[in-house]
């Protein structure tokens, strides 16, 4: 028989009651359910481990592969989200498993030479604000977690079916209404988690009709990341970058020219690097982004050769060139 018992707060005579009753062996804390460790107290970050090694076994079948800033991002927001949403959807994560989260994502990202991360000119945190505001689209893991943990209190709200909300709403809630339970020392770690989410959403929703309202819609995680998310500015170029006439690697690259993040001459020289600032392509101005997409005879003259070829450039054409560049003079 594989079934086993799980006790907490229960009396001796009652739990020896059951056990003989039903013939299942007491089973003890803790104890691994779908991959998720359970356990009676709060979960520390060493209980994640699992959690970690699994992303850290992906990362090193995918690291002797030559991929590309665009395949590894697919793969991060695919694979690596798909690993943390199974443990997400249950648990809040603690900030410092999300921290570690993050650092194998971006070590995969840039790459490790000799130990080190390769150096890099754009912060992890922009990387996870969408296109239209200079990031990557990458899921921001805090607030993917607690739109995936507000789940639990949509099951509350419209009375789902089961048995753990029935449960719920006899034994905890008692005739309380989930938007106004308040929890205390008694009650578990998990339901301080669920309650602290909820707390989150009245917080940014502003009303308690908005969440009601927002909770109650078909798509509500996706609606509460994008009011929990970080916010940027918006960033002219993007649907000129998110074309589909563009290869997915061109636009990593494009993403990183434009808003002057690419390493550089002068980028490198304001690192500390000791270099000499002259364009590789005309030996004549000093090297930037916008001097070697735009600025320089070699490039100039490249373009020339495109709109020639164009035979004459359509005027879209045009005005995704002039976008471009004028989206990158803020930046560079």
């Amino acid at each position: 028989m594989k079934s086993n018992l799980y006790f907490g707060g229960v009396a001796s005579q009652v739990k020896a009651l059951i056990i003989n009753t039903t013939g299942y062996v007491e089973g003890a804390f803790p104890v691994r359910y779908l991959g998720i460790p359970l356990f009676s107290s709060r979960l520390t970050q060493t209980h994640f481990q699992p959690l970690l090694d699994k992303i850290k076994d992906r990362i090193s079948h995918w690291a002797n592969h030559f991929l590309s800033y665009s395949g590894k991002i697919a793969l991060i927001n695919s694979i690596i989200f798909g690993l943390q949403n199974f443990w997400g959807m249950s648990v809040l994560l603690p900030k410092g498993i999300v921290k570690k989260i993050n650092k194998i994502c971006k070590d995969f990202l840039w790459g490790i030479e000799d130990g080190q991360r390769r150096l890099v000119f754009k912060s992890w945190d922009s990387f996870c604000l969408p296109r239209k505001e200079g990031g990557l689209s990458i899921k921001e893991i805090l607030s993917w977690n607690k739109s995936h943990l507000m789940s639990w209190i949509r099951k509350i709200d419209i009375d789902f079916s089961t048995i753990w909300v029935k449960w719920m709403k006899a034994y905890v809630l008692q005739g309380v209404s989930i938007w106004d339970f308040q929890v205390t020392a008694a009650h578990s770690w998990g339901l301080h988690s669920i309650i602290s989410c909820r707390d989150t959403l009245l917080h940014y929703a502003g009303t308690l009709e908005n969440a009601k309202s927002i909770i109650r819609h078909a798509d509500f995680k996706h609606q509460i990341y994008e009011l929990l998310r970080p916010k940027g500015v918006p960033f002219l170029a993007h649907k000129t970058l998110g074309d589909s006439f563009y290869f997915p690697k061109h636009i990593v690259i494009g993403m990183l020219a434009a808003q002057n993040k690419l390493p550089t001459i002068d980028n490198l020289c304001k690192r500390g690097f000791m270099l000499i600032n002259r364009c590789a392509l005309c030996e004549s101005q000093a090297e930037s982004s916008a001097h070697l997409f735009f600025e320089c005879v070699f490039s100039s003259s490249v373009w020339l050769l495109c709109f020639e070829w164009l035979k004459p450039p359509p005027s879209s054409q045009i005005i995704q060139y002039s976008l471009l560049v004028s989206s990158m003079q803020p930046w560079c």
